[in-house]
């Protein structure tokens, strides 16, 4: 049972992803307001419903990979040892996600970045997802560190956090629209991190566990 629970896993992911990459190629080819929700499903040869039951939205299709990468880092900061500071789980998670973003092949990249610079909407969700993400993430750090229910220690690290995180993209800094290469953003990565290593370098490190 537990075998054909994994397979079942797989395959929800595999559908997931396919759907994913098939809807970003479509939006950087023919527009974002161009491609509906029935061009998805031909294109991936499910039904309209299949997609619609694994994106809610056409912006969630082109950001899947942002919300598992979420997920990851809060996961990562909850489970951490009580000895590790969080600034060193973030810089791990950060460059481990500038490297998984390297590896996909450039077609991909390219059409992800073009919709992401073309489609104000899905601005407006990354922005949501980014807030949303920060609030949980200050929940976690009040509660691993004790800090008080009027301490904004915990909320200004989240956005601290969610500020450098966001490096791994390759964005930021420069001409406006120009991107990083791999080598500029890991390096934007390191300095960035070992800037406010200064003062959070032992932020969240707990005398329990």
């Amino acid at each position: 049972m537990s075998s054909e629970l994994g397979l079942r896993e797989r395959k929800k992911l595999e559908t997931r992803r396919l759907l994913a990459e098939v809807a970003t190629r479509l939006f950087a080819e023919q527009g974002f307001d161009a491609v509906t929700v029935a061009d998805i499903a031909a294109a991936a040869n499910v039904s309209d419903k299949t997609v619609f039951n694994y994106f809610p939205t056409k912006e969630d299709l082109v950001l899947n990979g942002r919300e598992e990468q979420e997920s990851e880092l809060l996961r990562a900061v909850r489970e951490r040892s009580a000895a590790e500071p969080v600034l060193a789980v973030v810089r791990r998670h950060t460059l481990a996600i500038a490297e998984r973003l390297n590896a996909l092949p450039a077609e991909r990249r390219a059409a992800f970045r073009k919709v992401i610079q073309s489609t104000p909407s899905v601005h407006t969700r990354i922005r949501q997802m980014s807030l949303q993400s920060e609030e949980q993430l200050a929940q976690i750090l009040a509660e691993q560190t004790g800090a008080s229910a009027g301490d904004p220690t915990p909320r200004v690290v989240a956005s601290i956090i969610g500020v450098l995180t966001r490096l791994a993209y390759g964005v930021g800094g420069g001409p406006a629209g120009k991107r990083r290469s791999h080598a500029e953003t890991v390096e934007s990565i390191v300095n960035a991190f070992e800037l406010c290593e200064q003062g959070l370098a032992a932020y969240g490190v707990r005398t329990r566990p």
